[in-house]
């Protein structure tokens, strides 16, 4: 079996491969980190990171790259391999902190450090590097999955966003809770993971009757 022609059959072009996931009948990790090594030295391969592999299209102007937010959606927050469009189904994690507040307009500043929230890790925070590329792994609250991960990434926000930055951005939250729909009864069923301060700062910051 040709390793690669394998891999491209699961996983298409321009996706993280982390060898630690692969399994082929009975062979050894020994054996394929050995199909990796010599597949990688052809070209036939691309080696992302430390265990972090791509399979390159050459014949395209533009082959598709595997950035860093990539490989972190790939590890921590769509884990699972599935159909293409089905990720949702099966997430596990969100990007957080000031790598959310640039994704809903509320900072322009781009990070420099991605940070992500996930059920893949025990730790508090812990640093994942490839390259010279950092981001901030966080466990999560509770278990993340497609019913809850909406309404975890945006309580999380108000755990370090301050209240004059809540009320300057009053009609951007209120908006974001009325396109993702967010109920009372979601509302009510997460605040309790966090403190009063949150509570404090969406009562003040005028968003509480913004649920629907």
């Amino acid at each position: 079996m040709n390793i690669v022609s394998y891999l491209t059959d699961i996983y298409g072009y321009g996706t993280p491969i982390f060898i630690k996931d692969i399994r082929i009948g009975r062979k050894s990790k020994t054996a394929i980190r050995e199909e990796f090594y010599r597949a990688y030295k052809k070209g036939e391969l691309e080696r992302e990171g430390p265990g972090v592999y791509s399979i390159p299209k050459k014949d395209e102007d533009f082959p598709p790259v595997v950035t860093f937010r990539k490989i972190l959606e790939k590890k921590f927050i769509y884990p699972v391999d599935t159909f293409e469009g089905l990720e949702f189904l099966f997430v596990e994690g969100y990007f957080s902190g000031l790598t959310f507040l640039n994704q809903i307009g509320m900072s322009q500043q781009v990070p420099a450090i991605l940070e992500v929230t996930t059920n893949r890790t025990s730790s508090k925070k812990r640093e994942y590097v490839i390259g010279k590329r950092i981001a901030y792994i966080r466990k999560s609250r509770t278990k993340i999955d497609n019913t809850n991960y909406k309404i975890l990434q945006f309580l999380d926000m108000f755990s370090f966003v301050s209240l004059d930055e809540v009320k300057d951005n009053k009609q951007l939250l209120r908006n974001y809770i009325i396109k993702n729909q967010f109920s009372k009864g979601l509302f009510s069923k997460y605040i309790e993971l966090y403190g009063f301060g949150t509570l404090k700062k969406l009562t003040e910051g005028g968003l509480l009757d913004a649920f629907i």
